[in-house]
């Protein structure tokens, strides 16, 4: 594989991750919002702005979503998602710059995730959830493969120098 395949896979994964960041940012600045005002009006707001009906099954399901979420929850779902949103952001930056210490970043992070994508998939299975788990399989083998294969071209280039 060409030098340019490598840095173009490695620069799709950044993309990946920057923009997992900046979905999780959308979500937590949301749920800030919502900490501040009452949800269910803000919802039915959203709703009638986009046109949708307030009467739908979605809202209506929003809404029984968001009803028995106290303040101090949407707070701690908000930094938890910031947080989650800055480690996405740093990996993702890290990949597009090409720095090896954000292959092993991604490879620790994603990794350590993937039992719990596993465990919400035989939840509450949806094809949005496989896909992404599937996503991040991937990712962490050809990650692996990678850092492995830099490090044998270390070991073999320090053997031929003693």
């Amino acid at each position: 594989m060409s030098l340019e395949t490598r840095t173009g896979w490695i620069r799709w994964i950044a993309f990946f991750k920057l923009f997992k960041a900046f979905v999780l940012a959308a979500a937590m600045a949301t749920s800030f919002t919502l900490t501040r005002h009452e949800p269910t009006q803000i919802l039915t707001r959203w709703a009638l702005s986009f046109h949708v009906d307030p009467e739908n099954s979605y809202v209506h399901t929003m809404l029984s979503w968001l009803l028995p979420i106290d303040v101090k929850q949407l707070e701690l779902f908000a930094v938890g998602t910031g947080l989650y949103a800055l480690v996405f952001a740093v990996e993702g930056v890290g990949l597009w710059l090409l720095k090896p210490w954000a292959e092993y970043l991604t490879i620790l992070s994603t990794a350590l995730l993937l039992p719990l994508e596993g465990y919400e998939i035989v939840q509450r299975r949806s094809l949005a959830k496989c896909a992404v788990l599937v996503i991040n399989v991937v990712i962490v083998a050809y990650l692996v493969e990678r850092v492995r294969g830099r490090v044998t071209v270390k070991h073999r280039r320090e053997a031929a120098l003693e």
